[in-house]
């Protein structure tokens, strides 16, 4: 018998929620990003926590950390700065907020650091100011083989990093995420560009004494790609991710850490980032890779690839972009592939995609049917 394509979308459709269906009772992450643009008022986030309940989502990976800013009410920021929260907040405590609504509707909240080493933006900052954090501790800043302290953002726009090795600076991300730990209850912490902005990145003066220091005083190649080089400065990247890990295990001793970082081995060879040796050396407790990929069989390819990277599948909770995708059967298709793979969930970028791809009605028809509690439970 022949099928006609409308024929065999609602085959495939109907499949994926007998799929859904049987899978729903097993734990399973159902992760969303959640950008600044859904956190403007006490409201929009109830809006958006009690949407995302009806569809079957069970933990929110809320930006906390952005454009230079905390998005709590941080002392360690605080301390820094003078400036204790983003002053496009209000004053509002956005986290608390969030963390409030979502426990209300039996949502857990992941206080998803986004800019990670990034502490300034510059469309968020008047001309000359790296923004707070550096303008107080500019000797903080990293820097390209020229000197630049300024590097390429989104658009014609620009970012200022933290240097990566400066002990002060890794010092205050320690204590960032330490003090948002111990303070709020949250089960896990996402710390997001855990990366150089570039290869061409590592020429700030911290960075060049611990090397001088390693090699008999001898300083870095001039070339930001010799093989060497990169290795050493992924491997200092490496050190600090265990770092983050130690220091949540020390503030909860049940706390998790996870990562978003872009697929491996593109994101060593661009971004000196190296995610399978944190998941080797312990450092990371689940990671989700960002396997954004517009069709179907790329992305199982690239899903097929990062698991053999990490050697299995049991920490590997897959980033998946909707935005990315022409309509909501790509994300459902891409959640099929994850179950069949076995992997303990997924996460989605990001929530206003979900709403703009109207997606959110169509995953509660297909894959995400029945709720499903969170493997850490």
């Amino acid at each position: 018998m022949r099928l006609d394509w409308e024929g065999m979308v609602r085959l495939l459709l109907a499949w994926m929620m007998a799929v859904g269906a049987a899978c729903a009772a097993a734990p399973e992450i159902r992760g969303v990003w959640v950008a600044r643009d859904s956190l403007g008022s006490r409201e929009s986030i109830a809006a958006m926590t009690e949407r995302l309940k009806e569809a079957n989502f069970n933990v929110i990976f809320v930006n906390v950390w952005s454009r230079g800013y905390p998005l709590w009410r941080s002392s360690v920021f605080e301390r820094e700065t003078g400036v204790a929260v983003d002053p496009a907040a209000g004053g509002r405590d956005v986290l608390a907020e969030t963390i409030e609504e979502a426990k209300a509707r039996g949502l857990a909240v992941v206080p998803w650091f986004e800019y990670g080493f990034v502490a300034g933006w510059s469309g968020n900052v008047p001309e000359g100011s790296m923004g707070p954090l550096l303008d107080k501790h500019p000797e903080w800043s990293a820097k390209t083989s020229s000197g630049a302290t300024a590097f390429a953002w989104a658009g014609n726009t620009q970012a200022y990093w933290l240097a990566h090795t400066h002990p002060e600076a890794q010092r205050f991300l320690l204590d960032l995420i330490a003090e948002v730990v111990e303070r709020y209850d949250v089960p896990a912490i996402q710390f997001d560009r855990a990366r150089y902005p570039a290869t061409d990145c590592g020429y700030d003066e911290a960075t060049l004494k611990l090397y001088a220091a390693e090699h008999e005083g001898a300083a870095p190649p001039s070339n930001p790609n010799d093989a060497a080089w990169m290795k050493w400065r992924a491997e200092k990247l490496n050190l600090f991710a265990k770092a983050i890990h130690e220091r949540v295990r020390a503030a909860n001793w049940r706390g998790l850490v996870t990562n978003a970082p872009i697929v491996y081995p593109f994101s060593y060879v661009n971004f000196l980032q190296d995610y399978t040796a944190w998941a080797r050396e312990g450092s990371l407790d689940f990671v989700s890779p960002q396997i954004y990929r517009n069709t179907q069989a790329a992305f199982v390819a690239e899903l097929e690839n990062q698991m053999a990277r990490l050697g299995g599948a049991t920490r590997l909770v897959p980033g998946i972009d909707v935005t990315n995708l022409p309509d909501a059967s790509g994300l459902i298709a891409a959640i099929a592939a994850i179950r069949e793979k076995g992997l303990p969930g997924f996460v989605v970028w990001y929530y206003e995609g979900l709403v703009r791809k109207n997606a959110l009605g169509a995953l509660k028809e297909t894959v995400l049917a029945e709720p499903a509690a969170l493997p850490w439970k």
